[in-house]
């Protein structure tokens, strides 16, 4: 029986393991499908950045190109014109507009002059009224006139320059007076700049109206322009996607307007949908990262339910092996004793006696241990009804022990009764008498030889209390509450001699909560165990 166990045995370990083999395999599955997805993801998601990107990449050349029009065209370029104009007819281009006469007819300031200059051959530095240049203007000024002249003339007549002075940027466009050597210009005004670049970005979308049916208006661009030192001329927005952003640094186009200029432009994520098909992918992470949780929880729980199953695979093989043990005691001695009987081998009537005697009580123990397997099988499956009816406590705890009392004598124990006569409860008698069977059985089979069992019945306010106490080596606290579970034996029986199904116990806490009660167990005050039931005096009125 052992060999076909141990085959049995390693025939479901080999299932386990395939099992656990084909869930592992499964999750490597999952795992690789969420990888695949998740780069899917973001390869749909870089592809939707670039596009937005792209477009933001035509913003910001659009914008370009319209403030190196409108700025450099109609703003710089005209100005540097009239002051030309005005400079070649004899005119002075630094009179101030408000001293000026009708016959002067000078040119008021720009809204993109800060103020005029002019620089003769000698280095000689001068300023329009009211002008207020930085320390270190006078002196750029002069070298910078020192440069042009030594050069020939720009073909556009006129030249800009964004230096840094004092540590701040700042931009001035020149002109050459050919006779006698001259540079003049002006200092483009930083505020007026900001306000012309802002006018053109409100004046007309800065996208194509054939995209989206023109609802992409400029509010949902996000724009910024800065000079050459990073300081920010223009801003449209405080908020915007920087994943979304894309720079131009701008070079010398329309004779270095705004050389060294950066625009960087975004577009507004939310109207996403209206460039990109299905807009920008929305971040699938916590969907799959849960997924591929609740996948390995998923695999905790089965790899965990088939150790369970593999325990309890273990656990009601030994039940059967002990069992047959169990019954092979009992049914060895009566098969040998009825021999002795049948065939009349014994000496006298007193061993005759006993003889019968044996055999009435291995009978017994039989009996109570197909009981209990029956009991057992019936907890688990449905539970049977109990024929409950209110009945005098003491003649019945007397009649079970007196009962069961063979069972202790033969193996030396004595049984002790301490029953008050007059507790009654209204139980299923046949249930009660298995409740006592058992721990009487508990208390006989892990006890020492020659002990004392006693049996006590008190009456309680509502309830009743049996107490069975041995003078055993009691059951340690850890395992107080286990030992009533199915199957379950303490450590240091499982290697002893002492045969056992493990199931008694779990009997007995059945049947006592069907009643309504509780069972537990406590020390013994003289050493031992203390198997301690309560069953309610009326089920009905709980």
């Amino acid at each position: 029986m052992g060999g076909r166990r141990n085959k049995f045995s390693q025939g479901g370990v080999s299932r386990s393991r395939l099992i656990i083999g084909l869930l592992v395999l499964i999750l490597l599955l999952v795992l690789g499908l969420v990888w695949q997805a998740g780069k899917t993801m973001r390869a749909n998601r870089e592809t939707a950045t670039q596009v937005l990107q792209d477009y933001a990449r035509l913003v910001g050349d659009e914008f370009a190109r319209r403030a190196m029009g409108e700025i450099g065209y109609y703003g710089y370029y005209a100005y540097i014109n009239a002051l030309s104009q005005r400079y070649l007819s004899g005119a002075d281009i630094l009179a101030a507009a408000e001293n000026a006469t009708a016959e002067d007819s000078a040119i008021p300031l720009s809204p993109l002059a800060k103020y005029r200059f002019l620089v003769d051959s000698s280095g000689g530095v001068q300023f329009s009224a009211p002008a207020d240049p930085v320390p270190g203007a006078r002196d750029y000024l002069a070298r910078q006139a020192e440069e042009i002249l030594s050069q020939p003339a720009p073909e556009p007549g006129f030249s800009i320059d964004h230096p840094l002075i004092e540590g701040r940027a700042h931009s001035f466009v020149f002109a050459t007076a050919t006779e006698p050597g001259r540079v003049f210009g002006f200092e483009v005004d930083r505020t007026g700049l900001a306000e012309g670049l802002r006018e053109l970005f409100e004046k007309d979308a800065l996208l194509p109206k054939s995209l989206a049916g023109g609802e992409i208006t400029n509010e949902f661009i996000f724009l910024r322009f800065t000079d050459n030192s990073d300081q920010v001329l223009f801003r449209s927005r405080e908020e915007y996607d920087p994943y979304l952003l894309a720079l131009r640094t701008l070079t010398d186009e329309y004779q270095g307007i705004f050389a060294g200029h950066t625009i960087a432009a975004a577009i507004d994520a939310s109207i996403a949908g209206s460039l990109v098909i299905g807009g920008l992918p929305r971040s699938r992470l916590p969907v799959l990262m849960v997924t591929m949780l609740l996948t390995v929880g998923l695999l905790i729980a089965a790899i965990r339910q088939l150790y369970r199953e593999q325990a309890l695979m273990k656990m009601r093989t030994d039940f059967v092996s002990e069992v047959s043990h169990e019954l092979r005691t009992p049914l060895t001695q009566i098969r040998m004793f009825t021999e002795t009987l049948l065939f009349e081998r014994y000496k006298s009537g007193d061993d005759r006696r006993r003889a019968l005697e044996i055999i009435n009580r291995e009978s017994q123990r039989l009996i109570h241990l197909v009981e209990n397997v029956l009991r057992f099988s019936d907890q688990n499956a449905d539970q049977r009804e109990l024929a409950l009816a209110r009945t005098p406590l003491a003649p019945l705890v007397e009649r079970v022990v007196e009962e069961f009392r063979p069972l202790a004598e033969g193996v030396g124990n004595s049984i002790e009764m301490d029953l008050n006569e007059q507790a009654e409860a209204v139980i299923d008698a046949d249930a009660l008498r298995q409740i006592l069977l058992n721990l009487l059985d508990n208390a006989v089979k892990y006890g020492p030889p020659d002990q004392r069992v006693r049996v006590l019945l008190e009456d309680r306010t509502g309830s009743v209390r049996f107490r069975v106490c041995d003078q055993g080596p009691g059951v340690p606290r850890a395992d107080r509450e286990k030992i009533w579970g199915g199957y379950y034996r303490l450590e240091r029986e499982r290697h002893s001699a002492i045969a056992g199904t493990g199931i008694g116990l779990a009997v007995v806490r059945e049947l006592v909560s069907q009643h309504g009660g509780s069972a537990h167990v406590a020390d013994n005050e003289g050493g031992g165990a203390c198997f301690v039931v309560d069953l309610p005096q009326d089920p009905e009125l709980r």
